[in-house]
């Protein structure tokens, strides 16, 4: 079975990020679906590595290596929910610019065959009544006419109250959230068919998530969290910036655009901070804090750095960046958010008129 291009290419630019030296731990398995992955790697000599995670997870934070060894590569997924997953070779990652292939896990045999980037369209994918089911919706849609899609997914997930449904739902909610578009017909289908028949699942908070981040904008409360600082010791947001101006910026050691962001905002933090103006920085990390400790001393942050740890409090996902490496959020001392992603400028001119 082919996969059509139209769904299953996913090329970011994220050339400025700096992954060339990540070290890919795997992750603890448990559950008792056993999902056998087999894999044939066609005309790809330079691939060694491919990169298999959740979807919605970011390349960088999350996901396990698996070794290819002569063209094939085997793995065997243990998990406790049938979930679509994604694969990734790393040689794309490292470039900036990859092309995804989804599979839902489940107990069973799946067998890949991929192609290089450029003949995407050639991948195959087959095991499983789930993975058929999926694969025949995303030919489907493929036939779709662009401005027509949004409205037949509903009407598909609404014939379809599986796994295979919860999952488009989760991709479609994920995308209309994104165009900040109307989600009242996600939420509704949420509500109605899929929260009560799948209360445990992971799919479940992942909706939640997206609901909140669909609402944060200027002019509503900030999303309040818990995470440690350089040292581990636990951190609450809203006890920092208490009756304060702030701007709460997020960033990672590995991303080269937000470390200059926040060299930026030094100046900025530097002539304001005697009248009260707060940074919180809090860097996305996987597994251990060391590289945010080198970077904050090298870019010489001046303010208060947490660390979020392998994604623990889906702090990047509630401020609806889940798939970025970071970005800021100017916030009032009544706790009121009145700038996603502000310029340097913007910032300035906010405090300034607080004077």
């Amino acid at each position: 079975m082919k996969i059509r291009k139209v769904m299953n290419v996913l090329c970011l630019i994220l050339s400025s990020m700096l992954v060339s030296g990540y070290n890919y731990q795997e992750p603890q398995s448990t559950g008792s679906i056993k999902c056998i992955l087999k894999g044939e790697v066609i005309d790809r000599p330079q691939s060694s590595q491919i990169l298999l995670m959740k979807i919605g997870e970011n390349p960088r934070v999350n996901g396990v290596l698996i070794p290819i060894n002569n063209g094939k590569f085997d793995y065997v997924l243990t998990c406790s929910h049938e979930e679509l997953y994604q694969l990734i070779f790393y040689d794309e990652v490292q470039r900036g610019e990859w092309g995804i292939v989804r599979f839902i896990s489940e107990e069973g045999v799946i067998n890949f065959k991929l192609h290089p980037i450029d003949k995407i369209d050639k991948n195959s994918v087959e095991g499983g009544k789930l993975n058929k089911e999926y694969i025949d919706y995303v030919h489907e849609i493929g036939e779709i006419a662009y401005e027509s899609r949004m409205r037949w997914q509903l009407q598909y997930i609404r014939e379809h109250p599986n796994i295979v449904g919860y999952s488009v739902l989760v991709l479609s909610t994920r995308l209309a959230v994104s165009d900040r578009n109307d989600i009242s017909p996600h939420s509704a289908m949420y509500e109605a068919v899929f929260a009560p028949k799948y209360p445990d699942h992971p799919y479940t908070e992942r909706m939640i998530n997206m609901f909140t981040d669909s609402s944060l904008k200027p002019g509503v409360p900030f999303i309040d969290f818990t995470t440690v600082d350089i040292n581990g010791i636990p951190v609450r947001l809203s006890e920092r910036i208490a009756g304060r101006p702030a701007v709460l910026h997020l960033w990672a050691s590995w991303c080269g655009p937000c470390r200059q962001k926040g060299k930026e905002l030094i100046a900025v933090y530097e002539e304001f901070r005697d009248k009260g103006f707060i940074v919180i920085g809090v860097a996305r990390e996987r597994d251990s804090s060391a590289a945010a400790v080198a970077a904050i001393k090298s870019d010489k942050y001046p303010w208060e750095n947490l660390v979020e740890l392998n994604d623990a409090e889906q702090i990047w996902v509630k401020y609806g960046i889940g798939g970025a490496a970071g970005s800021e959020f100017l916030i009032d001392e009544n706790g009121t958010i009145v700038a996603v992603s502000p310029s340097i400028d913007e910032i300035r001119a906010f405090l300034k008129n607080k004077q």
